[in-house]
Parts: C-alpha cells; structure tokens; sequence
C-alpha cells in the first residue's frame, strides 16, 4: 500500500477510535438509566447501543489487522518503519479503549447484581445471606426458575419486583457476553503480534549480519589502509637511507683520494691540482 494511503486509512482509525470512545460513554450513560428504569424501552436502547460498539469493535480490529501486516511488510522489505509508528499508536489507543470498555462493564455487572440482591430481600425479607447471594447469581433467564419465583410470592409487588430482577439478570447476561468478545479481541490482538514476530525476527537477523558484514570490511578497510601507508613510509625511510650511505660513500672515495690516493700532488700548481681533481672526479 502507498504511504499516502496508508496514512488516510489511519486518520480514518483516529476518527473510528473517537466514535468508539464516545459509544463507550453513551453505554456507561445507559447501564446507570437502567439500574433505575422499569421500562424495556431504556433496555432495548442500551442493547442497540452495545450492538453498534460491537460491530464498530470488529471493523477497527480488521482494520488494524490489516494495516499492521502492510506495516511489518514495508518494514521488511522496504527498511521503512514510518508505517509501524502510526498503526502502533492507534492499535495502543484502540486497546486502551477496549480495556475501559471492560472496566466499565465489569463495573455494572456488579451493581446490576447489588440491585438483584435489593431486590429479591424486598418480596423475600426473611431471607439469609447465603439465599441473597444464591438469588443474585441465579439464572433468572430460565423460565422454570422465574416462575417458581413467581408461585412462591404471588403478590402484584412482588411479580413486578421479579419481572425487574429478571430484566437486570438479562443485562448481566449481555454484560457476560461483551465481556468474553473483549476478551477474544485482546487474543487476537496478541496473535497479531506473534505471527509478525517471526518476519520481524528474520529481517532483523538480516540486518545484524548486514551490520556485522559491514563492521568487518570497515575493519579490513582500516588495516588495508594502515598496511599501505606503512609500506610508503618504508619506502621513503629506503629511499633516504640509499641515498645517505651513497653520500657517506662519495665522500669517504674523495676524503682518501685528496689523502693518500691518486688525487693527492706534491706539485704545488693550483691548475694541476685542480686538473688532477677532476681527473679523479671522472675516474669516479
């Protein structure tokens, strides 16, 4: 994928990720109207709500999962990490918002089963702690269950006070299932990550043997430099010393010449001297 289209589909997971925040607050809004609503309405939008943050959820998960694969390729076969730094951030905002979703929801299932517990003490009031506590984590969903209930306190109060505890076990129930989905997404989410491994591995073994290849011809680089300026100066050190045993030598020959050899007269003529000089010059 071009980096240009890349960087859009990412602006539009910033924009799904503010949607998904503000679905989060409307539900938190509507857990807390129903805990003091009688009326399926206020539970039917709260259902309605969960739906749309549900199929909002799966899109940003596909999404991101998709983005992040096309990142760990550019990066593999490209050398580009700009792709890896943007879906990064919006895979840790979209977890950050999975994890107060949960918070949330983790958070009304317990108040949700408070209000049960309130509500089964109000037609049962001679009722043990251990009863209460049965009666909150009972499955008021199970027909047979609710009507016993039902024969056991026949009074108008107590029917619309089960048919209330029945409505709040429902929204625990939903409350259960949002919660497993969150659970499955992070799953994913955390397979993602395992799967790239082994790509990300292989490229970054790659490149430790590029780097170390590099270390190691930089290396002999150097020494092959070093050897070659050592071999000039070697040179040059010959050079000079041939040079100064031949001065040494010249003047040695024209030191015993003018001394005991053919250069030396007993004739005191300057220009026979100086003839037999360079004579003996040439004889050189």
């Amino acid at each position: 994928m071009a980096l240009q289209d890349f960087l859009s589909s990412v602006t539009d997971l910033k924009a799904a990720n503010r949607e998904l925040s503000r679905n989060i607050s409307e539900i938190a809004i509507l857990h807390q109207q129903a805990l003091s609503s009688t009326t399926r309405g206020q539970s039917n939008q709260l259902e309605h709500k969960v739906t749309q943050t549900q199929l909002l959820i799966q899109k940003l998960k596909g999404d991101i999962r998709r983005l992040e694969q096309d990142a760990v390729d550019s990066a593999a076969f490209a050398n580009d990490t700009t792709k890896q730094i943007q879906i990064k951030a919006q895979k840790r905002e979209f977890e950050r918002q999975l994890r107060d979703y949960e918070k949330d929801e983790q958070s009304y299932r317990h108040k949700y089963q408070e209000q049960i517990a309130r509500q089964y003490r109000i037609v049962n009031p001679d009722a043990s702690p251990a009863e209460v506590q049965e009666a909150a984590e009972t499955d008021w969903g199970n027909e047979g269950v609710f009507q016993t209930a039902l024969k056991s306190n026949r009074g108008a109060q107590s029917s619309s006070v089960l048919q209330s505890v029945r409505a709040r076990h429902n929204e625990i129930v939903e409350i259960e299932k949002t919660m497993n989905e969150l659970a499955q997404i992070f799953i994913e989410l955390n397979e993602i990550v395992v799967a790239q491994e082994a790509p990300v591995q292989h490229f970054e073994e790659q490149t430790e043997v590029v780097n170390t290849d590099l270390e190691g011809g930089n290396k002999e680089l150097k020494q092959s430099i070093w050897h070659a300026r050592n071999i000039r100066k070697l040179k040059w050190w010959i050079l000079a010393v041939v040079l100064l045993i031949i001065i040494i030598v010249i003047a040695a020959v024209l030191g015993w010449c003018y001394t005991s050899g053919p250069c030396k007269t007993s004739n005191g003529n300057g220009g026979q001297k100086t003839k037999r000089s360079m004579s003996c010059a040439l004889k050189l």
